[in-house]
């Protein structure tokens, strides 16, 4: 699988690096709302920051699995990207290199986790990333806000 095609070029990104413990998804959402501002992203900043985190807590809690954590630093980074056409893309890597079930935990209210980020207006997709030896999901969000 590749990473998915960008609309857009990318104008201005910044790299997350948090630590792979319970803290993080909280972390990552103050560090988002102020990010998203430096980005000066025009969108719904609440529901990005919501969409970073439940990101970050899935990577942590499923991303971080005993065969991968002597691998690697328990850590996770995330980054955001605001395109010329306003898009924001959230990514965020991990060193688990599958992702069974995904178009179900997307679809399905039992998946709770992704099936929130979906109805926060973003569109999800994942890939492998060889240089992190793992994957990424990423989340992709207009700056208009979603139909109802």
């Amino acid at each position: 699988m590749k990473a998915p095609e960008v609309t857009a070029p990318v104008v201005r990104t910044v790299t997350l690096k948090l630590p792979a413990d319970t803290g993080a998804m909280a972390m990552a959402r103050i560090m988002g709302r102020t990010l998203l501002t430096v980005l000066a992203w025009p969108g719904n900043v609440h529901a990005a920051t919501d969409v970073l985190g439940h990101l970050v807590d899935n990577a942590v809690h499923h991303g971080h699995t005993p065969e991968t954590t002597g691998r690697r630093p328990r850590e996770i980074r995330a980054w955001l990207r605001v395109t010329e056409a306003t898009e924001l893309i959230i990514d965020v890597a991990d060193p688990h290199p599958a992702f069974k079930h995904f178009t179900h935990a997307v679809n399905n209210p039992s998946g709770r986790s992704l099936w929130h980020i979906r109805q926060q207006g973003a569109h999800l997709s994942w890939f492998l990333t060889p240089q992190c030896g793992g994957k990424t999901v990423r989340a992709t969000m207009t700056a208009e806000p979603p139909p109802p």
